[in-house]
């Protein structure tokens, strides 16, 4: 509950900074940082429409009157659903046994499109390109293999969301939440720290090859979730959040509230 708490409380700060990185923009159509959630949420924000999980139900809400939130419709879902991550027109949900790809081309009412299965743990998504990233960890609250837990990165390719395909798989710690920006990719690996990629990404025979250039790890951020903004990086655990500068490596911090 305690880490529901945190994610929430960065959804707040998220809708803060979104809106005046906005208005510093003078004109602009698409700014991606307002209502945007960490990887950990079990809510999403699309247009005028939230998305909440509730055990094996999502239920939409339509926003568009902020002080007025209605809500329109649910639909079933796994039960085993931990986590809502909104991408295009598509909503990607973290399950335990996989990552479940919805079509939100209706926003009122998103079907089912695709699964792809994994090695049953917790699982965190994000994407950028068409790259999903996902981690696998073996947290004492989710399912998981036995006598061993997976603690690990996938990377998948979702151009064709009906058939997502797998490019890659990383060993890791213990990684919880995740982010990606600019061609970086972020990740919360426990006490290993918050470790920094540089992502490359090559076609070669008509395969998509990704390979993963670390580029920092600060072992003194035992982080749980992360947001990736334009300029910063907001980094969330139990007893804090803090905003980070990722224009230069090692990172500079930039805020802390406790």
């Amino acid at each position: 509950m305690k880490n529901r708490y945190i994610t929430i409380s960065i959804f707040s700060i998220i809708l803060l900074i979104g809106c005046g990185e906005s208005f510093s923009k003078s004109n602009s159509s698409n700014n991606s940082n307002i209502g945007k959630a960490g990887s950990m949420a079990r809510f999403a924000l699309k247009g005028n429409y939230l998305y909440t999980l509730n055990k094996s139900e999502m239920n939409i809400f339509d926003v568009s009157e902020s002080s007025n939130p209605k809500k329109i419709s649910k639909i079933h879902t796994s039960f085993n659903v931990e986590t809502l991550y909104s991408y295009k027109d598509y909503l990607y949900m973290g399950a335990s046994d996989g990552v479940y790809i919805y079509d939100n081309r209706e926003p009122t009412q998103p079907t089912y499109l695709s699964l792809f299965t994994h090695a049953k743990s917790c699982d965190p998504v994000v994407l950028e390109n068409d790259i999903a990233y996902v981690t696998l960890n073996s947290s004492n609250s989710c399912w998981r293999q036995e006598p061993i837990g997976i603690n690990r990165l996938e990377i998948l390719d979702t151009h064709d969301p009906e058939k997502p395909k797998l490019i890659k798989r990383m060993d890791m710690w213990e990684p919880k939440g995740l982010a990606v920006k600019n061609n970086k990719l972020f990740i919360c690996d426990g006490t290993e720290g918050l470790k920094v990629f540089d992502i490359n990404k090559t076609e070669t025979n008509s395969s998509l090859v990704i390979k993963l250039n670390p580029i920092d790890n600060n072992q003194e951020v035992n982080c749980y979730d992360i947001i990736a903004l334009d300029n910063s990086l907001i980094v969330s655990n139990q007893t804090n959040i803090r905003q980070f500068d990722y224009s230069s490596f090692p990172m500079e911090i930039l805020s802390e509230v406790k």
